[in-house]
């Protein structure tokens, strides 16, 4: 069988995270402010959540899960989606994510930031062959925003800055979560799924208090996260 070509990783020293940040202030602030514009409420991480009843459509969650596994391009409802983290099992900053790259997948609510980010960023950019990821490349150094060209080029868009990794305490779990060096954000993981070789994690972006939008991490086993790898 011939080899496999090894794809084009790129990396950047320290400096240029922090510098371009920095002067992206005016789009991170305005990124994070849109949060408590979103229709909904969005907040579930209250002291007293435990006493709180979830809200959703009553779907089965094997069905909800199936149907992101599947890459349905459907809008979920956001209780539905929390009710689905809340079942699953959670994952280790250091054994899960770092040392490792992702494919990303945004899930939609019709009412969340990152469905902004899907119509207006993403999909224009799948059409030129671009998608995006994540890459941890150990627990202090890590991309939020991978961009990949046709799965053979693969560079970091450092605009949020650097992120690091840890376990938090999210809904009464601690579990792998991503935190942002310079931004008021975090992602929070659990395992969505580890059968037939394909390691997907459900995750969520929150601006401070307040969840942003949801979407998937698929294991990209293929792509190093330090140079000579």
């Amino acid at each position: 069988m011939p080899a496999k070509n090894r794809p084009t990783v790129l990396y950047y020293p320290s400096f240029v995270y922090d510098f371009i940040q920095s002067a992206m202030f005016p789009l991170n602030y305005a990124i994070g402010a849109a949060c408590h514009l979103q229709p909904k409420k969005s907040v579930w991480g209250e002291a007293d959540f435990a006493s709180k009843p979830v809200p959703g459509t009553g779907r089965a969650l094997e069905s909800i899960a199936s149907d992101i596994l599947a890459g349905r391009d459907v809008a979920y409802d956001e209780g539905d989606l929390v009710r689905l983290y809340d079942s699953l099992p959670p994952v280790s900053a250091t054994d899960d994510l770092v040392g490792r790259s992702w494919n990303g997948r945004i899930l939609r609510t019709n009412a969340s930031v990152l469905d902004l980010a899907e119509w207006f960023i993403i999909r224009p950019l799948e059409l030129l062959g671009v998608k995006w990821g994540k890459r941890y490349r150990n627990i202090h150094k890590g991309d939020p925003l991978l961009f990949r060209f046709r799965d053979s080029v693969y560079a970091p868009v450092p605009i949020w800055g650097n992120v690091g990794m840890t376990d938090i305490r999210s809904r009464g779990v601690p579990t792998a979560t991503m935190n942002y060096d310079h931004q008021p954000w975090k992602d929070y993981f659990k395992l969505l799924s580890d059968a037939d070789g394909e390691r997907v994690l459900l995750g969520v972006w929150t601006h401070k208090h307040i969840a942003g939008g949801w979407f998937t991490l698929t294991l990209a086993p293929d792509v190093p996260t330090e140079p000579g790898a």
